[in-house]
């Protein structure tokens, strides 16, 4: 078994701590996951980390190793299912969004709406059979 409480948000390279789990996790075990997607202070709305250009948001992080990656909901499915996991679970923290898709900057214009209000997931993954 793999779990992870509020670590995955700080990832910056998803695509290969998603792999690195694959190679780690035996035929029969599972992973358990709880996500935050929000701005962890970054900004006055919940989800307003996602209005900030990637210049704005490098000044924000400025000398740190890692604060928040930024990626919501759909970009670790997406990722997760790509590194061969299949999704047995997943219940969303919702919650109301003061924004609309039009204020996101130019990286997230394509973010799917439900990712606008999806605060944070629970999910449990399996390798696919």
């Amino acid at each position: 078994m793999i779990f992870s409480q509020a670590v995955l948000e700080h990832v910056e390279d998803l695509k290969n701590t998603y792999k690195s789990m694959y190679s780690w996790l035996k035929p029969t075990g599972f992973m358990s996951h709880q996500v935050d997607f929000r701005s962890h202070g970054t900004s006055h709305e919940w989800n307003g980390h996602w209005t900030y250009s990637d210049f704005l948001w490098k000044l924000i992080k400025g000398k740190r190793a890692y604060l928040i990656n930024r990626e919501p909901y759909s970009t670790h499915i997406k990722i997760l299912e790509e590194e061969g996991f299949q999704k047995v679970f997943d219940t969303k923290n919702k919650l109301k969004s003061n924004l609309t898709i039009d204020k996101l900057s130019k990286r997230y214009k394509t973010m799917e709406s439900d990712d606008l209000t999806t605060a944070g997931v629970f999910f449990q993954a399996i390798l696919k059979r």
